[in-house]
């Protein structure tokens, strides 16, 4: 039974790379671990990727890194501006200030609904600085050629590649029903491969004052998270209520994908975990489990989920 795993771009040294604690994880279960890489050549070529790799694993684990890009889960202006409450459409250029749609506080927004060219354009610019950027618990240097783009600046590691692959993954893993698990910036993906939103940066869009990226050691516990009683996420952790768990993120979920419940928050109401009620699994959480032995029973449910999609397949392509 194999469980695919997605990867990290570390630009500097032009090579993709995965946590150990994510292989570690996931070969503890049984399972063999298999890395999934997006490509160099944008978002529909790596769209197209996913398609090609998806039916390949019989589980999905989509790790943490870098921001997905604004354009994914900002409303198109022309047809949402109340719901934006944007001061004016043209507020949404490139390096201009705009108002989180929720709580209305002032953001930096992006050109959201640029084509990939138009993207590709923008990142064509004179180059940034060099800066080291620590994703799931590893710094990770930005390539000195990577340029810089303003209303990218307050992002992280953002990808178009990445996003375009994971978002896809996604979509189609909840579309055929394999079953993933999202971890910090997979949970993230997941929600708005379905439709929803994420808040841009927590604390600059009023949602709390708390700062949710500890320093190492990461398997060491920060927050304490309310989990739903009756959930899938109580039941593969055998626990309700009040649970402890690491922290190392600067966004979050704003607007829940249709279909999506809340399965878990933090105390200053932050979602910390989503799942599909109507799927045997298909679950995100904000935290990082891979680094909690008291979070194992995440991947060992995931495994089993995969064992039993695996053996469905398998008798589906026999009686074909």
């Amino acid at each position: 039974m194999i469980i695919g795993i997605t990867t990290t771009l570390n630009e500097a040294d032009g090579f993709q790379r995965v946590n150990v604690e994510y292989i570690n994880r996931v070969a503890a279960t049984g399972a063999a671990p298999v890395l999934l890489t997006p490509m160099r050549g944008g978002a529909e070529a790596n769209r197209a990727l996913a398609r090609q790799v998806i039916d390949t694993v019989d589980a999905l684990v989509i790790t943490g890194g870098g921001d997905v890009h604004p354009r994914y889960y900002v409303p198109d202006p022309a047809k949402n501006r109340d719901a934006l409450n944007m001061d004016d459409v043209a507020a949404l250029g490139c390096g201009s200030a705009s108002h989180c749609r929720s709580t209305g506080a002032p953001v930096p927004f992006c050109g959201h609904n640029a084509s990939d060219e138009a993207f590709r354009q923008a990142m064509g610019g004179p180059p940034g600085p060099d800066e080291v950027t620590t994703l799931d618990g590893r710094n990770v240097l930005t390539d000195p050629e990577r340029p810089a783009v303003p209303c990218l600046s307050d992002l992280l590691a953002v990808s178009e590649d990445r996003d375009g692959f994971e978002l896809e993954l996604a979509r189609l893993a909840h579309e055929r029903r394999i079953p993933c698990l999202g971890i910090c910036r997979g949970m993230q993906v997941m929600n708005v491969a379905l439709g929803g939103s994420l808040y841009r940066d927590l604390y600059n869009c009023g949602v709390t004052e708390r700062g949710h990226r500890q320093e190492p050691p990461y398997d060491r516990t920060t927050d304490t998270v309310a989990i739903a009683a009756g959930s899938l996420l109580a039941t593969v952790l055998g626990a309700a209520g009040a649970f402890d768990v690491n922290s190392m993120h600067h966004q979050g979920i704003d607007h829940v994908a249709a279909g999506l419940l809340v399965s878990a928050r933090s105390g200053d109401r932050v979602v910390e975990a989503v799942e599909d009620p109507h799927l045997p699994f298909y679950l995100g959480v904000q935290w990082h489990p891979e680094y909690l032995d008291r979070c194992r029973g995440l991947f060992n449910a995931l495994a089993a989920a995969g064992e039993r999609f695996a053996a469905q397949r398998k008798a589906t392509v026999s009686q074909g």
